[in-house]
């Protein structure tokens, strides 16, 4: 009597070596196994990516404008953690400052001059010295301050032909001509001589 052994199996079992023998011949990866890793390694990029961007969103800084300054200032993580100071410069380049570093640079649409409010009620340019901090150098033309208390310093800004004047308590008010914003700051709760003026 013949003793036969099925055909199918030994087939198989041809054509698949051994998972020891395999590896043991200095055998590769296979594409799957590569697949699965670059991807892990995506999942891991994204997450650890996601929590190095700064908390400041692309939509705050689309929509960023000085008369949007306050809630510019809410939106970032350092709020009411530090002071903190927004340069402008000519070009419209802004630098966010915090603890004598550089925190942030941005581009404003359109920029403006700082000015200061005399007790006569007399406007008058502020003149900023030229800033270096860390390695960046630049001469800003305004400066809007944040305290660590979440209240801004009162400052004026003179946009083109419009006037800009940023209050504590309120959001920044754009007026047509000094005269009336003049009057605005008059009936306010602060001295002329303290509107506009850079800490």
């Amino acid at each position: 009597m013949i003793n036969a052994k099925p055909v199918g199996r030994s087939i198989i079992k041809a054509l698949k070596p051994p998972a020891e023998n395999y590896r043991a011949q200095g055998g590769a990866f296979t594409l799957i196994e590569l697949l699965i890793v670059l991807l892990l390694m995506g999942i891991v990029y994204a997450i650890a990516f996601n929590n190095v961007i700064p908390k400041t969103s692309k939509k705050a800084t689309a929509s960023l404008s000085l008369r949007t300054i306050d809630g510019y200032f809410k939106s970032l993580s350092a709020y009411r953690t530090m002071d903190l100071v927004l340069y402008g410069t000519e070009n419209g380049t802004c630098y966010l400052t915090g603890n004598g570093k550089i925190l942030e640079t941005l581009n404003l649409p359109r920029v403006g001059e700082g000015y200061r409010l005399n007790p006569d009620e007399t406007l008058q340019s502020i003149d900023y010295p030229h800033l270096k901090i860390g390695t960046t150098e630049f001469a800003p033309v305004f400066s809007i301050r944040c305290r660590k208390d979440g209240m801004l310093d009162p400052q004026i800004i003179r946009v083109n032909e419009k006037w800009l004047y940023i209050h504590p308590f309120e959001p920044p008010k754009l007026f047509d001509n000094a005269v009336e914003m003049v009057s605005y700051i008059r009936q306010s709760d602060y001295l002329p001589d303290r509107a506009g003026y850079a800490q």
